[in-house]
């Protein structure tokens, strides 16, 4: 089983380095090309990929061909590759705002084809990562594209309908987050702490409240009145954030999300 990718940027070096540190990928499976030469021989040292002079020649070589070139080189690199293509070769995308009626006419009939939806988390090996895949996936190929992604996170299969509300809800609010975290820490510093505890204590906190909500099982409002004790400070702090439109924000900047995404792929 060989899994070769066309394109070798910074979603696709973190998806072969979770591949290569889980263990469960040999090493004489992982090969690739970019048009950066540089990319290609900085990833073949680090996680033993075989680079290829072509995307042609990853296509031809791969069971599991993984497209992650920009969206805007996609018909390019679809055209040249479409000939190459093993004969039930699974293909991958991690291309944005492409949806899997895209690739319809771009490959070949009947081209098993699953769309992924990564998000930056990948590169620190806990990614939110959805996947849907066309009528010619089989279980077992669903199976292959979920192992890749298990590998730096989290995987969900979804229905394609829902992609454009997970591209929202997990591929773009993790900027979100870092922005909040950026608000806790400024807020840190205001009150006296340097600038690099301020912010890990606020990442660390983050990370500890999301661990808790997924292994608690409790609605985060449970857990909210948990930390609230009547009459306390952080009452105080959670009215502040409802009195400035905390909640209504975040929905407000999910929906412009998946506006704009409606209009792209228009």
């Amino acid at each position: 089983m060989t899994y070769g990718f066309i394109g070798l940027g910074n979603m696709a070096g973190a998806i072969l380095e979770g591949m290569h540190k889980s263990g469960r990928f040999l090493a004489e499976t992982l090969a690739g090309y970019d048009v950066d030469g540089k990319k290609t021989h900085a990833l073949a040292a680090s996680v033993d990929l075989t680079p290829l002079a072509s995307g042609q020649a990853v296509a031809r070589r791969a069971d599991v061909l993984v497209l992650a070139v920009k969206p805007q080189q996609a018909e390019q690199v679809l055209e040249s590759i479409r000939g190459d293509i093993r004969p039930g070769a699974l293909v991958v995308t991690i291309l944005a705002g492409k949806p899997l009626a895209y690739y319809d006419t771009r490959l070949n009939e009947n081209t098993p084809v699953v769309r992924a939806l990564p998000n930056l988390n990948a590169l620190a090996g806990h990614a939110t990562t959805a996947l849907c895949g066309n009528a010619h996936v089989t279980g077992e190929q669903m199976a292959l594209a979920t192992a890749m992604f298990d590998a730096v996170g989290m995987v969900s299969v979804i229905p394609e309908a829902q992609a454009r509300a997970f591209s929202a809800l997990a591929g773009a609010a993790p900027a979100f987050v870092y922005q909040f975290i950026d608000a806790l820490s400024t807020a840190g510093v205001k009150a006296g702490f340097p600038r690099d505890q301020a912010q890990a204590m606020a990442a660390d906190m983050v990370m500890g409240s999301a661990a808790l909500v997924k292994s608690s099982r409790q609605h985060p409002a449970q857990l909210i009145d948990r930390v609230c004790s009547p009459g306390g400070t952080t009452i105080e702090g959670m009215h502040a954030l409802k009195a400035l439109g905390f909640e209504h924000a975040v929905h407000a900047a999910v929906d412009a999300v998946m506006e704009k995404d409606r209009k792209l792929s228009e």
